[in-house]
């Protein structure tokens, strides 16, 4: 599609209140560091920038073979939030029983997002446990006239959870968890027990 053609259909897409579709800053996912980049119309109806970082799986050395492979299978990239100062949303923890080496990481394929979680021994069968738009959460440092991703990931351990009363009461806390957030925003926490997941909601200091 030509530049003028282009600006046509975003200006088009504004005005009936649709996100602009994403445009990629480079054309090979999972080799390079790419950005994810567009408009969208906030609630008063004005077009906000965006911009969404996404690395490549290379960019985390410590992922198992067996995970590389099932996230290439994907073609997923990992977004960084607006925050992120090293790369993140690919983490480790014991996710589904004590001592275990679980993996769980944010997947950015053809503007979707979803978390999937890998259980030690079962790599080959990623747990997709939720999928939303790239554009679905997203937030700025105070100040700053473009968005990013608000959506980060981050293993809550036993010890963590248990400081928690609350927490405490709700769930058994055999092994680790999974926090879910938005930035600045709400916090979900992910606990895996007799084959189900449970989702609390939680306090960011919680």
């Amino acid at each position: 599609m030509n530049p003028a053609a282009a600006a046509m259909l975003a200006g088009l897409l504004l005005a009936a209140g649709q996100a602009v579709p994403p445009v990629s800053s480079a054309p090979a996912p999972g080799l390079a560091e790419r950005v994810e980049s567009g408009q969208i119309a906030t609630a008063g109806g004005s077009p906000v920038s965006y911009r969404i970082r996404l690395l490549p799986l290379s960019s985390f050395p410590g992922l198992p073979a067996e995970v590389v492979a099932q996230l290439s299978l994907r073609r997923c990239m990992i977004p960084q939030t607006y925050e992120a100062k090293q790369p993140e949303n690919v983490i480790e923890g014991a996710f589904h029983a004590a001592g275990a080496s679980d993996w769980a990481a944010l997947c950015s394929a053809g503007g979707t997002t979803t978390l999937y979680v890998f259980f030690a021994g079962q790599f080959a069968t990623p747990i997709p446990l939720r999928s939303q738009p790239d554009t679905a959460w997203l937030g700025a440092d105070p100040g700053e006239a473009v968005l990013g991703s608000a959506w980060g990931i981050a293993a809550r351990t036993v010890d963590q959870l248990r400081s928690s009363p609350r927490l405490r009461h709700l769930l058994p806390i055999e092994h680790d968890a999974i926090d879910d957030a938005r930035i600045e925003r709400t916090l979900a926490i992910h606990y895996y027990l007799g084959g189900k997941w449970l989702t609390v909601t939680a306090d960011t200091d919680e």
